[in-house]
Order: C-alpha cells, then structure tokens, then sequence
C-alpha cells in the first residue's frame, strides 16, 4: 500500500509526487488525462505507482489515506472531490494544494467535516522547480490531519539554511489558501517594484541590459538578497533564439495575472486594510493591457546624480519592506476578523526558502514577531523602524526623479505614500469627515473631548 497519493500529474502534481518518492514514501499518481499518467509512468519503481482509475488509486493507498489534489482551482476541484467522497472512509485526508479561494476552502472544510473526511487546504509556492526540489509549504484546515500528514509534508518541503522545514500549520478552515493568497499579493508588489527600478535605470541612467543585470546581482549580495532580484539580473542577461538581441527587449510589455492579487485586494477592502502597494502593483497589470500606447517615448536628458544607483537600492530595499509589511497587516487584521489564531514567525519561516518571495528580509520579519510579539505594523519593530529612518530620503529622492523624468513609479509612490500617512498623526481626514456631516448628517468625532458629534452647517452668502 502507497504511503501517499497525487491527483492531477501535469507539471506540478508530477513533480511533487517525484518530490515525495525521492525522499523516501511511497506515492500513488492518478489523472483523468491518461498521458499524463503515462509520462508518471516512466518513472514507477516499487516506491511510484501510476494508476488509470479512480478505484485503482484509492484502493493503493494505506489507510488513513492522504490525497493531494493538484489541479486548476475552482469547479474542477469540487467536482473531484465529490468523485471522491463515496469511495474513500472516514478519517481519510484530502489536501487541495491548488489556489483556490479561502472562501472556497472554509466551504470545503465544512462540507468534507460532515462526511468525517478531514480537509486541508494548502498553499504552494516555487513553480515547478520548487515542487521537484522543495516547495514552501502552507498548510491550513483540520490540525489533526495536518500532523497525521506532517511527516510527509516537511520533508517535501524546501529547507532553511539552517536545516528548518519551509511548512508549518497555518490555522483552521482556509487559512492555508488565505496566506498563500497573500504570499501572491506580495510577489505582485515587489515584482513590480522591480520592474519601475528597471525601467527608471534604462530611461533614465540609460543602463545597458549588462550593467543592470551586474547592478541586480551586487544587490542580491547584500540586504536585498531575494530569488525575484537574483532572476532579474539572470532575465537581463539572457540572449533572444530568435534575434542577436537580449530577449527582455522583445517580451511585449504586458503583464498577464490570475487572480490571486485580485482576491487579496477584494478582502482588504472588506477588512479595511491599506495594502496600497499591492493595490498598485494588481493595478498596473490591468494598466499594462489597457494602455493604446500611442504617446511617445520617454527620453530624459537631464541630471543623474552619482548616487541615483545607491539610491535605488535603498529605495528598493524600503519598499520591499513595505510589501512584506502591508501583507503582514492584512495577515493580522484577517486573523482577528476570522477568529483564526495565525503564527506570523512561523509564515515568515515558511518562506524563507523554496517560495518565490523568499529573502533575507524574511529572517528580520521572523524576528519582528517572535516571541510571541504583537505588532499592527512591521515599522513599530525596531529594526524596521530603523530602515525606514535611513532610507526614506532615497525613496523620496526616486520618486521625485521619476516624476521628473515622465517615468511613472505607481509602486514606489505608494510605497512612500504609505509611509508618510501610517505613522502621521494629523492626516487631513477631518476635511473628510466634516464634509460628510455637511451633506449627509454623517456625524463626528472630537479630537478635545468624547461623544460623537452633529454640526448644523451653513452656507456663508
């Protein structure tokens, strides 16, 4: 009998039924797309078995069974698990590690419950590579199925510098889905916050693809050392098959997306979160299909000063923080919302290693929250706080040239936005407010005294 078992074998669920073979279990593939069951096949010794039919893949697995579900999110996965429910036994373990909506996800929960099917729903993150080598693992659901399957799942999982498993338990229903809805919200941010150093580097310190990649590398070496910096310098350095050109200057400049930012926005607007850079980052995607691209190009031909690549990384630096902590804000207001009781050092050291936002960064984040410390914001932190202090003059300073320059830096600008309006304690919103009471009897509150107020406002002649 297989110790686990995959369903949907395409790129990812083959790998990370190879990722749970090559450390040792044994592992049963099934697919309702016989090729792909077929391409498993190639590689079935006495640990791998590749099966044809619903039956056959349930009846190879040990009891209590732990199935991974890794296909496309949404109805495909309902329909599965309804294909399953009559054929598996009570107590028996499905884990969906699609990304599917938490809402999705907490319905799920409910409903296998009522069958006396436990339920997962996790979050997975490194493409295919990460899914054959070590993914970032994000479990969350029933807690007593997570530690039934934990042995498997931590060794799947990618490994810290110091040995720690990139998996823990997240939290009840859909908390699993929900941070790794999160997770992708983040690599929104900073993928774009990427893209507007790259972009203010070419046009406006007129960088070849060369001398950014070699600048991107030197970053990696230091506080910025993260896999998204670490693949831009390699984009940049990477020559076009079809062209003698460098092929990032013939990927048209459109950005496609799936959903997830869409999701993360949708539910900060629900808690009332300002996860402005994410906003803006799920915003210029939409903004790089619906652009007619008939202005012209930008051609700057004022000053660079000697500092501008200094600055940048500064800037860089700062903003990735704030990603990482506008996420981690929404995480907290999420938890007290969903009465889910979340451990933020354990997230952090989930994606420590193996997931796409993986950084050095992630190593403060976890020591920002350990022991237990609460935070509403990542800057009450001291170190945090500290960054913020020295490196808010180059952010300022990147934004300013940029507007200058007719480079637009919708990230970057909310990054420092963001910066300037969370800690200041007289932003104009009593303007607001007391508009609101003019037109709408909305009423107020005093900053001199409780109570809540009504004005009886008039109109000069």
């Amino acid at each position: 009998m297989q110790q686990f078992g995959v369903i949907g074998l395409s790129v990812m669920g083959k790998n990370l039924a190879l990722n749970v073979r090559n450390h040792g279990f044994s592992v049963s593939g099934f697919s309702i797309d016989k090729p792909e069951v077929d391409a498993l096949a190639k590689y079935e010794d006495d640990k791998l078995k590749p099966c044809y039919t619903w039956e056959e893949f349930v009846d190879s697995l040990e009891k209590p069974r732990k199935i991974l579900v890794q296909i496309m999110a949404g109805d495909p996965v309902d329909q599965t698990i309804q294909k399953l429910i009559p054929l598996l036994d009570k107590g028996d373990i499905i884990i969906d590690g699609g990304n599917s909506n938490f809402h999705d996800t907490n319905r799920r929960y409910h409903e296998l419950k009522k069958h006396g099917l436990h339920f997962i729903g996790m979050g997975v993150s490194g493409g295919e590579e990460g899914a054959l080598n070590g993914p970032a693992l994000m479990p969350g659901g029933d807690k007593e199925a997570y530690e039934e399957a934990a042995p498997i799942l931590t060794a799947m999982a990618a490994k810290t510098e110091d040995g720690r498993a990139c998996v823990s338990y997240i939290g009840p229903e859909g908390a699993g889905h929900y941070v790794k809805m999160v997770h992708n919200g983040m690599e929104y941010a900073i993928m774009q916050e990427i893209s507007e150093v790259y972009d203010i580097m070419r046009k406006v310190a007129h960088k070849s693809n060369k001398e950014m990649a070699d600048i991107f590398a030197e970053w990696d070496k230091g506080d910025l050392n993260a896999y998204l910096i670490e693949i831009a310098s390699q984009v940049l350095r990477q020559k076009d098959d079809l062209t003698d050109d460098d092929v990032i200057d013939h990927i048209l400049n459109v950005a496609s997306y799936k959903g997830t930012g869409n999701w993360m926005l949708e539910d900060a607007i629900k808690l009332g979160t300002p996860i402005t850079v994410v906003a803006e980052a799920v915003l210029a995607r939409f903004m790089s299909k619906a652009t007619t691209r008939e202005g012209k190009e930008v051609v700057y031909d004022g000053e660079v000063a000697s500092d501008l690549i200094d600055n940048l990384g500064k800037a860089m630096y700062l903003a990735q923080i704030v990603a990482y902590a506008q996420g981690f804000q929404q995480l907290t207001m999420a938890a007290k919302a969903y009465d889910w009781e979340l451990n933020y050092p354990a997230i952090a050291q989930n994606w420590e290693a193996g997931c796409i936002i993986h950084a050095k960064t992630l190593y403060h984040i976890e020591d920002a929250y350990a022991d237990g410390k609460q935070l509403d914001n990542l800057f009450q932190d001291p170190y945090f706080a500290g960054v913020m202090e020295k490196n808010l003059p180059a952010l300022r300073a990147v934004v300013k040239l940029a507007a200058e320059a007719g480079v637009p830096t919708p990230s970057f600008s909310a990054a420092l936005n963001y910066l300037e309006s969370i800690f200041n304690p007289s932003l104009p919103a009593n303007m607001i407010q007391a508009q609101r009471d003019y037109f709408g009897a909305h009423t107020y509150y005093r900053n001199d005294r409780e109570g809540v107020y009504h004005t009886e406002w008039y109109e000069e002649k």
